[in-house]
């Protein structure tokens, strides 16, 4: 578990957001969806939110083990 929380506290959101977002632009176009761009946004920023959540809560996790040494 401290190897999971260490890799999400030292993640670089901008990088996975990027990622997330072409990775479903190409799902999307190749599905031929006509509003390919709408959805792949829409989905980016949901795993944006989710994304932004669990660092969040991996730096307090981390903050705590510092605190309780």
């Amino acid at each position: 578990m401290n190897n999971l929380i260490a890799f999400i506290h030292k993640m670089n959101l901008l990088v996975w957001i990027v990622g997330i977002f072409v990775a479903h632009a190409l799902l999307y176009l190749l599905l031929e969806t006509r509003s390919w761009l709408a959805t792949s946004l829409l989905a980016t920023a949901f795993y944006a939110v989710v994304l932004f959540a669990l660092k969040s809560w991996a730096s307090r996790q981390i903050k705590n083990r510092e605190g309780n040494r």
